[in-house]
């Protein structure tokens, strides 16, 4: 007995072309997120920065305060020291004739800034930055002068002043300015940083 075996040959439908819109969509979303995480990347640094600065600007504020304030104990204790310093460089101390910059600092030579002992006693102050000591320098002003009449500086505060009845002084005296500041900007490293400078006067 023969049996006739019948081969069916089963037909596929080759799949139909694609054309690729997942694929699109999905390059454009990854795009958007790669742009949302770059921007938030860039926030973050930005105000990363921001804190870096303040930062910087609060240390160096409470560096130059102690300078100012060792500086004016130095110059009281030793004021002939600073008065032949003044005379030795009379050219950048000397601003008895109003020709000193307002702001010395990165103007007066390095050399003639006097740096903050580091150490725990009253002398002394110890910064963060320890490799940048707060320094001071002292300048004479010449005559004190309420009025401008002297030749020195003018328009000092109520050191010119006798008392509540506002008489002036008879003996107006000298007039210094000492200026802190935080770091040196002369530095290539400190040219970013935040600069912290203070001024006091004083009648001697």
């Amino acid at each position: 007995m023969k049996r006739n075996f019948k081969t069916k040959n089963a037909q596929m439908n080759p799949p139909r072309q694609q054309r690729g819109m997942a694929l699109a969509i999905s390059l454009v979303l990854l795009v958007v997120v790669t742009l949302v995480g770059l921007a938030g990347m860039r926030g973050t640094i930005f105000q990363e920065r921001m804190a870096g600065g303040a930062y910087d600007r609060e240390t160096g504020f409470q560096a130059a305060e102690a300078a100012l304030m060792l500086g004016a104990r130095d110059f009281t204790n030793n004021r002939q020291a600073w008065v032949d310093k003044i005379d030795d460089n009379a050219s950048d101390l000397d601003c008895s004739d109003r020709t000193c910059a307002a702001n010395p600092s990165g103007v007066i030579a390095n050399k003639l800034w006097a740096s903050v002992s580091s150490g725990t006693t009253d002398s002394d102050f110890t910064a963060i930055d320890s490799a940048n000591p707060p320094q001071y320098v002292v300048q004479l002003l010449g005559d004190c002068s309420s009025t401008g009449a002297g030749g020195g500086f003018t328009g000092t505060t109520d050191q010119n002043e006798g008392g509540p009845g506002g008489t002036l002084l008879a003996n107006q005296g000298q007039c210094y300015r000492i200026t802190a500041r935080a770091i040196d900007p002369t530095t290539a490293a400190n040219a970013e940083r935040a600069q912290v400078l203070l001024q006091a006067t004083y009648r001697m």
